[in-house]
């Protein structure tokens, strides 16, 4: 029968109902072909072994064949990479490689015909034991990366144990290996790693980190070079060697009998997904891939569909990676001279001494990372100015003054302008009271029993308690009838000093905070030109020769906006430039009236309190304040 052949082929003889590539094979890239073995050890059933009367329609001499390359056995070290010119699908399409192959991706193979050493020497290719990007919680420390970092599982000294002795043969699930694997990595010392281009197997030396191994790098002769600080210790303590063996999914289908025995399930380590489950309830997609890398190997059952790809139908139990852990020190194992047989020579104590395994460094360094975050954050605040919480100055002395229970309660902040109000007209009408300094950003239960918002100031005279500056003057010039700030006798005077209040609140502080919270130049000048303006159209309004609002004694208006006064000079000038007044001029007789006067000053705190407090503002800062955020958006102070 004349069976066309698939398109790759672009010529082949049969003999003896062998199959013959035209082209060669080219497996790992750290392994070069050997041309000294004709025979296969290892042979898998072609898919057309079972047609031996196949007849060629193009057949052509014999020397025009080539043959297949024949198999070849060799340790790699881990951290060798293949060339890049060689030609393989997996080389290319891996884009994340893992250790061990434990998270190594499972590229879709072309929907072409396999031959079972091609598929075995791709997945081969798989493995790449250099370090990879961490996920999900794993480690690049070390041999192993993307390991899991488990601090506490359950029984670890007994998992240790275990792990260290290796006394029998153990048979771990991939959950198990990546949880308990790296709390012990630190007893060994990676050598070797042999792959194999017709087994879905990976095997890994690790000798035992006492060992030792001889100076691979003479040392530096750079004075400039930064010398590493390590203790040289006594080699040849211990021949414990190990070899770690990673099965790959499907590997225990392909084995047959000659697999290892299945790993005891542990309830405290297997996942939900862990492949002991009766059922395949993992993802789909995964296991089509691995049907795809073994399709040579599928019974003859009916579990086959049309294109020749195997049904999901097999157990989970064989769709996971696995490994095997055993001592092979003095078996002679690879043909080398590799100690005498026998358990550690030392402690896992001494171990651990002498290297701290993969887990412990990582939180180490998370912990380190933690710290010097934390530190930088530190320095970036110290180097940021912030508000005061206590006053200074002359308002710290007022205020120890005034610190004794009262039942007249002024709640404040020493950098706020609408407390430093209430606080000029208690001095001026000499009213005993208590001051009580609130932190505006931490504001207590007995601020927020009288104003809910829990802004200052907020006056509490007994049992009842009222806030807004504004009101609370007025409620101050009621109580007390000493030394009055409104004019008494005359309404209509009393009239215009709450107009200018009014003007002030509505036009001054607004251009005052937006002056300060602008920051484009343009916007700047504009404010400023702004603020001058509202400044001026009060100016016009007050007695000519001053040098306050209303004559020679400060009133209500004078202390409405004292304190804006004080801080143009303290804030506006260092951060936006604002000009003093020009001298001789009406307005620098009322602003220096204002600094001057002693009640202004008994509550007024150093510079360089305002200066390191409104810094915020000047740089606007998101939710420097309600007052700032108004600002912000344009709204109405509250």
């Amino acid at each position: 029968m004349d069976v066309p052949l698939p398109h790759h082929f672009a010529t082949a003889h049969s003999l003896d109902a062998n199959l013959f590539h035209p082209q060669l094979h080219h497996g790992h890239p750290s392994l070069t072909t050997q041309n000294d073995f004709d025979t296969d050890p290892f042979q898998f059933p072609s898919p057309l072994d079972h047609q031996p009367q196949l007849q060629l329609q193009h057949p052509v001499a014999f020397d025009q064949r080539r043959p297949i390359p024949p198999p070849r056995f060799q340790e790699l070290p881990s951290n060798v990479p293949g060339p890049d010119s060689l030609n393989n699908d997996f080389t290319r399409n891996s884009t994340q490689p893992g250790q061990f192959g434990i998270l190594t991706p499972h590229p879709q193979i072309a929907n072409q015909p396999h031959i079972h050493h091609e598929v075995l020497g791709r997945l081969q290719n798989e493995i790449d034991l250099r370090p990879v990007a961490v996920q999900d919680g794993g480690t690049t420390e070390g041999h192993f990366s993307n390991m899991k970092i488990v601090p506490n599982p359950p029984d670890l000294d007994a998992w240790r144990t275990k792990l260290f002795d290796v006394d029998d043969t153990l048979t771990l699930t991939e959950d198990q290996f990546q949880t308990y694997f790296p709390h012990i990595d630190n007893v060994y010392s990676h050598r070797s790693t042999q792959k194999y281009k017709r087994k879905p197997l990976v095997s890994h030396y690790f000798d035992c980190r006492m060992k030792g191994r001889p100076p691979g790098t003479a040392k530096s002769e750079d004075p400039n070079k930064k010398k590493r600080k390590r203790q040289a210790r006594e080699r040849d303590l211990c021949d414990v060697k190990i070899k770690i063996t990673e099965y790959f999914p499907g590997a225990r289908r392909i084995l047959g009998k000659d697999a290892p025995a299945a790993p005891v399930a542990d309830p405290s380590t297997v996942s939900d997904q862990d492949f002991f489950s009766t059922a395949q309830t993992g993802n789909m997609m995964q296991g089509l891939q691995h049907a795809r890398q073994f399709p040579f190997i599928a019974p003859n059952d009916g579990s086959m569909d049309g294109e020749g790809m195997m049904r999901l139908t097999q157990s989970s139990a064989d769709a996971r990676r696995f490994y095997t852990i055993q001592r092979v020190n003095g078996n002679g194992a690879n043909g080398k001279n590799d100690g005498s047989a026998g358990p550690h020579k030392h402690s896992l104590e001494d171990s651990d001494r002498i290297k701290k395994n993969s887990v412990l460094r990582h939180m180490l360094k998370v912990e380190k990372e933690k710290k010097k975050t934390e530190i930088m954050a530190d320095d970036t605040k110290s180097n940021q100015k912030t508000y005061h919480k206590k006053a200074t100055g002359e308002a710290l002395v007022t205020a120890k003054k005034h610190s004794k229970d009262h039942e007249l309660k002024l709640y404040g902040s020493c950098f706020c302008p609408f407390v430093q109000r209430v606080w000029i007209s208690l001095q001026y009408k000499g009213l005993a009271y208590q001051y009580i300094e609130i932190d505006p950003y931490k504001k207590p239960e007995s601020l927020l029993a009288i104003n809910p918002r829990g802004l200052v100031p907020a006056l509490k005279h007994g049992e009842w308690g009222c806030y807004e500056s504004t009101v609370l003057m007025e409620y101050l010039e009621d109580i007390s009838n000493s030394y009055p700030l409104f004019p008494p006798g005359d309404a209509k005077l009393r009239a215009q000093c709450r107009l200018w209040t009014d003007h002030i609140n509505r036009h001054i502080v607004p251009a005052f905070y937006n002056y300060l919270q602008a920051q484009e130049i343009a916007m700047q000048m504009e404010n400023a030109s702004r603020l001058q303006n509202e400044i001026s159209k009060l100016i016009e309004v007050a007695h000519p020769s001053g040098p306050y609002f209303l004559g020679t004694e400060m009133s209500y208006v004078d202390v409405q906006i004292a304190p804006w006064v004080i801080r143009m000079r303290r804030v506006l000038t260092p951060y936006r430039g604002w000009p003093e007044p020009e001298a001789g001029s009406r307005w620098a007789s009322w602003v220096d009236a204002i600094e001057n006067n002693p009640h202004v000053k008994a509550t007024t705190s150093t510079d360089d309190l305002y200066l390191d407090s409104y810094e915020r503002y000047a740089e606007n800062r998101p939710d420097t304040s309600q007052v700032a955020n108004a600002v912000n958006e344009g709204r109405g102070l509250p």
